[in-house]
């Protein structure tokens, strides 16, 4: 037992340091690397799959009545979360992301097929679009997208998201967060 708690003691030491020595069956050591190389473009694959989700479109409704029974959560819990809850979209809204989508999936389709996966290559190919392009970590093989449409000046925006990765467009049309942005920071 002391023998394969201390190999595996071993293993994860050489893990944390970014490379796995295994020994082969005729004893000759070979090191595998436990983290993928650092490169923000991957080999062109040709079409990729897109995924679209677009929700359905809300109609106002009047409050209901009250039942009176609150949620067992801290005090404040809605107040101080609220700006993650991001804002129904009416028919509007919903068009106006649709139409956006229909514009800007061909230049995404295009940056997949390239294997482009940079900031600059994705900003690049959404030139004209208030486009705000993200990495957030730099070994991540994806980017992220947020497109703020306007609808006009009485009402409320549409934010196109999404990102971009080997093989994957995906896009999602939704409200604006609590704050009134459609970029949501990473919170811890």
């Amino acid at each position: 037992m002391g023998r394969v708690l201390g190999a595996l003691a071993v293993v994860l030491l050489c893990a944390a340091c970014g490379r796995v020595e295994l020994k082969t069956a005729d004893e000759t050591p070979a090191i595998v690397p436990t983290t993928a190389p650092e490169s923000t473009s991957a080999p062109a694959t040709g079409p990729c799959q897109v995924e679209e989700h677009v929700p359905e479109p809300v109609t106002p409704q009047p409050p209901g009545p009250s039942l009176g029974v609150q949620p067992d959560v801290a005090p404040h819990n809605a107040e101080n979360n609220g700006w993650k809850q991001r804002k129904p979209l009416n028919a509007l809204g919903v068009q106006a992301g649709r139409d956006t989508v229909a514009r800007i999936r061909p230049l995404l389709e295009q940056v997949c097929a390239s294997g482009d996966f940079s900031v600059d290559g994705t900003k690049k190919a959404l030139t004209g679009y208030d486009a705000y392009v993200v990495r957030d970590y730099p070994d991540q093989a994806f980017v992220g997208y947020t497109i703020t449409v306007s609808n006009g000046p009485s009402e409320r925006v549409t934010c196109v998201l999404g990102d971009l990765a080997p093989g994957l467009v995906r896009v999602f049309l939704d409200g604006t967060t609590g704050e009134g942005s459609c970029y949501e920071p990473k919170s811890h």
